[in-house]
């Protein structure tokens, strides 16, 4: 598709840009959405779940039956303040299990979310808008970094530890997200907007992203719309979805050319879409906050709506069939839920409410105290039997291995989670 001129934003530069997409809704690809949690299945460890919520990182080592967490504070920069939420906190995991939290800078845990040491490099003391690690390789993985006046792309050839100082794309325009095919090595998707009303661009690369190698394909769409990726097919790297993010609208685009051209898959629908699912059998899911969940089976051509959880992530363990969602605990009654059906159905598997307390690894207790003394007192629930429990958060898988339907009582919590709801929203 060729482009038309989109309107002129207010003079600021790439930064004053980036802030006006966080504000509307709009922050980052890669199928997150800010303000949104994440599930995340690391490889190697069959039982383990990972949750990304707006207070920290919770870890499950027993299919989903006991949980406990790594705090916020602690994730970001080794605070131990209580409720001292920093930033909006993305997670990524790698091909060999290793955690990449991005709030801005970049933090990696080796050690299931026990130690979180800041990634260095030429990322240091920079604006982070974007990480993707590279999913067949565990070494590799890209950043993007904004700037007054510019934003780029640079690697890392260690896991995420530290990032090399070449910029291997470098615009004036906002990168607004960057992502590694799993199909084919070095195939490379990102996405742009302009702050001086050019075109937004589809960006693609066959050699890992290096300098040289990238295409650039200009996106037809309308004034204040903004496109972002949500997934790479697993299967076929030229298939690319584009989540559109209109005024008051999203929308959902298709390459199959790896961006020679587009269709759209599910038209214009009010409000915003908060999670997406490429399902393992071929059926797509996307997912609102309102509670309706959009799905296209397998092998069909259109998207049928129909009820669902007030959606915040949508997941599923590779090789299995089960649905994971989260959801909204103060109108749902639980945080997430699960879904053995093809998502006719959903049946709860936890609340916050039943959060062990902090990983059992020392760092976590010692830096994590104050902020759970503060999380218990609000939830007002009285401290577990450390004895009868599984020991989540040392590192060693948990015994247990099957899921659990956990009781919904949301109580006290209620107020925590509507305060912390809005306060992300402002600062998402």
């Amino acid at each position: 598709m060729t482009g038309h001129a989109r309107g002129a934003l207010p003079v600021g530069g790439i930064l004053a840009l980036a802030c006006a997409l966080v504000l509307s809704g709009g922050a980052r690809a890669d199928g997150a959405f800010p303000d949104e949690f994440s599930i995340h299945f690391p490889p190697g460890a069959p039982h383990r779940i990972y949750v990304g919520a707006n207070f920290g990182l919770l870890v499950s080592e027993d299919d989903g039956a006991t949980w406990r967490y790594s705090c916020e504070p602690w994730v970001v920069s080794g605070s131990n303040a209580a409720l001292a939420f920093a930033n909006v906190v993305f997670y990524q995991v790698t091909a060999d299990g290793a955690l990449l939290a991005d709030s801005l800078q970049v933090t990696r845990s080796s050690d299931v979310a026990c130690t979180w040491p800041p990634s260095t490099g030429s990322i240091d003391n920079q604006t982070i808008g974007d990480i993707f690690p590279d999913p067949n390789d565990a070494s590799f993985a890209l950043a993007i970094v904004v700037q007054q006046t510019a934003s780029y792309i640079v690697a890392s050839h260690d896991g995420g530890e530290t990032f090399d100082a070449p910029h291997l794309y470098e615009t004036p325009d906002l990168l607004t997200g960057v992502e590694i095919a799993r199909s084919k090595p070095g195939v490379v998707y990102a996405t742009s907007v302009s702050p001086s009303g050019g075109p937004a661009k589809f960006l693609a690369s066959a050699a890992s992203g290096a300098a040289g190698s990238w295409t650039e394909t200009s996106l037809q769409l309308s004034a204040a719309t903004e496109p972002r990726i949500l997934a790479i097919d697993p299967a076929d790297e030229k298939k690319v979805y584009l989540r559109i993010l209109g005024g008051t609208t999203d929308e959902i685009w298709l390459t199959e050319n790896s961006g020679q051209d587009f269709e759209v898959i599910l038209p214009p629908i009010t409000g915003r879409l908060s999670s997406f699912l490429l399902a393992g059998d071929g059926a797509i899911y996307a997912g609102t906050r309102a509670g309706q969940l959009y799905v296209q089976p397998a092998g069909a051509s259109a998207f049928t709506p129909h009820d669902a959880p007030h959606l915040r992530c949508l997941g599923q363990r590779p090789g299995a069939s089960r649905i994971y969602a989260c959801a909204d605990m103060v109108v749902d009654g639980f945080s997430l839920a699960s879904s053995d059906d093809k998502s006719a159905t959903f049946q709860p598997v936890m609340s916050f409410t039943q959060l062990l307390g902090p990983l059992t690894c020392a760092p976590v207790q010692t830096n994590c105290a104050a902020h759970w003394d503060r999380i218990q007192g609000v939830l007002g629930i009285r401290p577990p039997d450390a004895g009868s429990l599984p020991d989540a958060g040392t590192g060693q898988p948990g015994a247990g291995d099957s899921s659990h339907c956990a009781s919904t009582g949301a109580g006290a919590f209620s107020l925590l989670l509507v305060a912390l709801f809005v306060w992300r929203r402002r600062r998402a």
